[in-house]
C-alpha cells in the first residue's frame, strides 16, 4: 500500500467525526510532511510506501528537517501533533512501524500569553460603532468569545435557537471533534443579542450572518474583524483566541475549578486545561487587573 492510500484512509476515518475545518487542517499540515517524505524518498507519495524508509526515521527526521529550516518549536509542535495522529493510525492498522516510539518533541517556545486587562477591554469596546449593524454584531461576537469562552468557529455557527434565554445558557452543538456542550451566558450579553436581533431582524437561521450574503461568517471575515480591532485599539497582541485565554484565566482567578473550566471550554484533555492554572497564578502574583467575568459563572449549587 502506498502512502497516498494510507493518507486517504486516514482522512476517511477522521471525516466520520471531525469538522470540515479540522479536516482541512489535517490536509494542510500533512502536505508539509509528505513533501519531506518525497524529498527523502525521491518519489511522490503515490509511488512511495513505508517500506521505502527502512532504516530511516521519517518522524524524527521530519522534526530535524523543520528545525534546520529555522522553524519555531511552537510551529513544529503544531505540525507534529497532526503527523503523530496520522502515524499512530497507520501503526494501529499495521501499515507502518511504530515511528513515534522514543521521539520527543522540542520544547514549546511560544511567546508568553498575556491576557486582556479590564482597561484594554474598555478600549476595544470603544471601537465598536453601536449605531451600525456591523458594529453591534461584532460587539456581540467579541463578547461571546470573551465572556463565554467560545471558539471563533463556534460563534460563527451559532443559531438563534441555540440561546436558552430562560436559563441563560448557550447550547454549542457539533463543535471541535463533533462534541457539544452548554455554557452560561451573562444577562447583559443576552440583552445585547436580543437588541441586535430586534433592530435588524433575522436574515437567516444563523445568529451572526454575513451582511452581504446572509451565510455564516467565514473564518477570513472574522479574522478581518480582529485585524481591524487590533489596529484601532492599539493592542498589538489582540487576536481571536486571546479572548478564550482571557476567559479561562479570569475564571480560575475568580475561584472557578478546573473540572468546570474543562467542561466550559470543551476540552477532552485535562493537560490542555491545566495550562491556564499557570496563567492564573502568574496574574495573581503580579496583581494585574485581568478582565473579570460575570457572576453567572460562579453560582454554585441550587
Amino acid at each position: 500500500m502506498n502512502i497516498k492510500e494510507t493518507y486517504e484512509m486516514f482522512i476517511s476515518s477522521r471525516s466520520v467525526y471531525c469538522s470540515p475545518e479540522t479536516l482541512r487542517l489535517y490536509e494542510g499540515h500533512l502536505k508539509v510532511f509528505f513533501r519531506y517524505l518525497e524529498t527523502v524518498g525521491g518519489k511522490d507519495i503515490g509511488n512511495l510506501s513505508f517500506d521505502d524508509f527502512a532504516g530511516i526515521q521519517p518522524y524524527g527526521g521530519f522534526i530535524i528537517h523543520l528545525r534546520e529550516k529555522g522553524t519555531r518549536n511552537v510551529t513544529i509542535r503544531s505540525y507534529c501533533r497532526i503527523v503523530k495522529a496520522y502515524l499512530k493510525y497507520c501503526y494501529q492498522n499495521d501499515m507502518c512501524p511504530d515511528y513515534l516510539k522514543g521521539i520527543r518533541l522540542p520544547p514549546d517556545d511560544a511567546h508568553p500569553k498575556i491576557v486582556l486587562y479590564a482597561d484594554e477591554v474598555k478600549k476595544i469596546d470603544a471601537c465598536f460603532d453601536m449605531c451600525t449593524q456591523k458594529g453591534r454584531r461584532n460587539y456581540c461576537i467579541f463578547h461571546l468569545m470573551l465572556d463565554c469562552g467560545l471558539r471563533s468557529q463556534e460563534v460563527r455557527h451559532l443559531r438563534h435557537e441555540d440561546i436558552d434565554r430562560d436559563r441563560n445558557i448557550i447550547h454549542i452543538l457539533n463543535s471541535k471533534g463533533c462534541k457539544s456542550r452548554i455554557t452560561p451566558v451573562p444577562d447583559f450579553l443576552v440583552r445585547e443579542i436580543d437588541a441586535y436581533t430586534k433592530q435588524y431582524g433575522r436574515t437567516s437561521g444563523f445568529l451572526f450572518a454575513s451582511l452581504r450574503t446572509g451565510k455564516p461568517l467565514t473564518k477570513d471575515a472574522l479574522k478581518h474583524v480582529f485585524t481591524k480591532l487590533k489596529k484601532e485599539s492599539g493592542i498589538g497582541r489582540l487576536h481571536a483566541h486571546l479572548l478564550r485565554h482571557t476567559f479561562a484565566t479570569s475564571y480560575l482567578i475568580g475561584g472557578g475549578n478546573l473540572e468546570f473550566l474543562r467542561v466550559f471550554m470543551g476540552h477532552g484533555d485535562y493537560n490542555v486545561t491545566k495550562i491556564y492554572s499557570q496563567l492564573a497564578a502568574e496574574s495573581k502574583m503580579l496583581g494585574v487587573d485581568v478582565y473579570r467575568l460575570d457572576p453567572v459563572f460562579f453560582r454554585k449549587g441550587y
